[in-house]
């Protein structure tokens, strides 16, 4: 059994059990813990270090949800295998730079915030309740201090506000971005290497050119199942994609090692919450990953869509916070955390993509509105954004939960018994969605009909597919949105949907 001796800070303004998370990870990765090593219990470790078991459960819990640990049932808490990547990784970021740019020469659909007002299908009946798949809340945003900040930028700085933004975006945002993703996302990143963006499709296009703009054969790897957006942005690209099964801990990494050295110049992936998908790459396949894009000089496209939300544990540190050799292109938006119509995004290129952009910087502009990069500034600056992150996670957890006791009550599911259940969930622990997947026969397009005609709109899954065949095993599968129905609506929306399927008697009135 591993012997854990962690230096607790109690005064420490780091809650105690992200010191516990960092100490194991780091014991781990540097070898004092090999793979199948048994640590202690969480009762153990209590008595031993003589603080409470919750520190102790929530640091495990985060180990085991990025694939560091893994708890085996009736024996314990052990250690997961970590790729031996050192040697094919050691070399020097510069060296990469060299080799990468010389190797050559040899969702979609947005629903609009709290939506309460009717929609209306082609045939003329009111859907009443919307599981949209992007749809946020923005009940709680605060308008009043926005105004305020859009205000003060009106007046303050009137001159550069109407004229061109600078070519990455605003000094002063890309600072407070860089200091934001380091703190909760892990990334390695200066205001230097940011670049904003008018929203994800647009710095995932910028992200693009960058990369096929040497003269790079337009071949990509990418998760077998995409949003639609981003499959349209391949296409317009004229990129040939080579999707790559996805399993329960993320993209089968094996699958791009058997390809032909060389074949294709960058994975597209989506790390810490797979879209649509909703499963989460283990650490052991960002490793090999990396591994991947070091060997062949490749780079990782990583779109952090909905990162921030994860409702068990921290948020899933960013996959390019382990990257030494600058093979990632991190791309984040506000979208999911204020408002789409903002259209504020950022992509984080490493040195080579960097230097690349700015060889070429007048091949591109700056769409971002100067004001809103101003007034984001100020919400950052002032505190305002991570409070109201804070509360739009609280929030989302609420509904989340609420979802899956209402499935729980509705498909009648009943914890711990092993028969079958009604419904199956998929994806319930990050975002702001998850999958129906029902086990009666119906197909996709049959849930989709009948809970259209009880006012209920439910969203297929089959077209984020590349290949229709991959999606066999979701063949009776939908998406459902929580992040824009307030709580009873969720309530209601389950109701009618378990009896549209023919799976649920409850009246909604009783839930």
């Amino acid at each position: 059994m591993a012997e854990l001796t962690p230096f607790i800070d109690e005064k420490s303004a780091e809650p105690i059990y992200i010191q516990l998370y960092r100490y194991i990870r780091k014991e781990m990765v540097e070898g004092r813990i090999v793979a199948g090593t048994k640590l202690p219990s969480v009762r153990e470790l209590a008595q031993r270090l003589s603080i409470s078991r919750t520190p102790i459960a929530l640091a495990y819990d985060q180990l085991q949800a990025e694939g560091y640990v893994r708890t085996r049932p009736r024996s314990g808490i052990f250690a997961e295998a970590l790729p031996e990547v050192a040697d094919s990784m050691g070399g020097t970021g510069r060296q990469d730079q060299v080799k990468r740019e010389g190797r050559n020469n040899e969702q979609e659909r947005t629903i609009s915030a709290g939506t309460t007002a009717l929609a209306h299908e082609p045939n003329g009946r009111a859907i009443t309740i919307d599981f949209g798949v992007g749809a946020i809340d923005w009940s709680k945003f605060p308008a009043a201090a926005w105004r305020k900040w859009m205000n003060e930028c009106l007046q303050t700085d009137k001159g550069r506000l109407y004229q061109h933004s600078e070519l990455q975006g605003e000094r002063e945002l890309r600072e407070e971005i860089a200091a934001y993703l380091h703190r909760t996302r892990g990334v390695r990143c200066t205001p230097e290497s940011i670049v904003i963006g008018a929203g994800t499709y647009h710095s995932l296009d910028l992200a693009l050119m960058l990369i096929y703009s040497d003269g790079s054969e337009k071949h990509i790897a990418s998760e077998a199942a995409v949003n639609e957006g981003v499959q349209r942005l391949f296409k317009r690209h004229q990129l040939q994609v080579q999707p790559i099964m996805l399993e329960a801990d993320g993209i089968a990494v094996d699958e791009l090692h058997h390809l032909r050295l060389g074949s294709v110049r960058a994975a597209y992936v989506t790390p810490s919450h797979q879209y649509p998908l909703g499963m989460t790459l283990s650490v052991a396949k960002r490793m090999k990953l990396l591994q991947w894009a070091a060997e062949t000089g490749g780079y990782i496209i990583e779109n952090d869509y909905d990162g921030e939300f994860r409702y068990a544990g921290r948020p899933i540190p960013a996959l390019q916070g382990l990257d030494e050799q600058g093979s990632v292109v991190y791309v984040g938006t506000f979208s999911q955390a204020v408002t789409p119509s903002f259209r504020l995004s950022y992509a984080v290129l490493p040195p080579a993509l960097l230097t690349r952009f700015q060889e070429r910087r007048h091949s591109y502009d700056q769409f971002a509105s100067p004001v809103f990069q101003h007034a984001m500034r100020l919400f950052m600056s002032s505190g305002g954004f991570g409070r109201h992150m804070r509360t739009m996670r609280a929030l989302y957890q609420r509904k989340r939960d609420t979802a899956l006791h209402t499935i729980r009550s509705v498909f009648q599911i009943e914890p711990g018994v092993e028969r079958k259940p009604a419904v199956t969930v998929i994806g319930e622990h990050s975002g702001l969605h998850m999958l129906l997947r029902l086990n009666n026969g119906l197909t996709e397009q049959e849930m989709i009909d009948r809970a259209s005609a009880v006012g209920v709109s439910v969203y297929p899954i089959s077209g984020y597919w590349f290949q229709p065949s991959d999606a066999h095993q979701y063949e009776s599968t939908v998406l459902i949105g929580f992040g824009g129905l307030s709580e009873e609506a969720i309530r209601v929306g389950l109701a009618r949907l378990a009896k549209a399927w023919g799976l649920g008697e409850r009246d909604e009135c009783s839930i």
